[in-house]
């Protein structure tokens, strides 16, 4: 909500392809123009003076304030992931950021946008959500808990 009332959604997605965009571009490792991704609305990605924006510093304050908190909680427990974890999680990860992309927005963007405007397309997407995380979900191996 404070996010919307400075004026403008968080942009996740562009921010994080503006920061890759803009490093790619100082050495010299991508075109002025991509074609395609250059020409769509969405999530518009462009080569900036500075490496992070306004937005993006706030992104990151934001992730240092619930970091804070969770520390602040004792909720914090760091642990060494295991390479299984950190592959996964990098193959997520690149999954994510090109659908994130290639949509033209990102999960946030397309669901809660979508919904709020009445969109065919947020309710969709949000059922489509739902149906992936209770397939992942009955995929995944169980573990023992703490309590066996």
């Amino acid at each position: 909500v404070i996010a919307y009332l400075r004026i403008a959604p968080l942009g996740v997605t562009a921010e994080l392809g503006s920061v890759a965009r803009t490093a790619a571009s100082a050495v010299g490792a991508l075109p002025t123009r991509l074609e395609g991704l250059d020409t769509f609305a969405g999530c518009a990605t462009a080569v900036k003076q500075a490496l992070l924006s306004n937005n993006g510093a706030f992104v990151l304050a934001l992730v240092a304030g619930a970091w804070a908190a969770a520390l602040a909680a004792g909720a914090f427990r760091p642990r060494r992931p295991t390479v299984r974890e950190i592959l996964r999680n990098f193959i997520g990860g690149i999954l994510m950021g090109w659908g994130g992309m290639t949509a033209l927005g990102c999960t946030v963007g397309t669901l809660l946008s979508g919904v709020m405007a009445g969109a065919a397309s947020g309710w969709v997407f949000g059922a489509a959500c739902v149906a992936g995380i209770w397939a992942a979900l009955k995929l995944r191996p169980t573990r023992p808990t703490l309590s066996q």
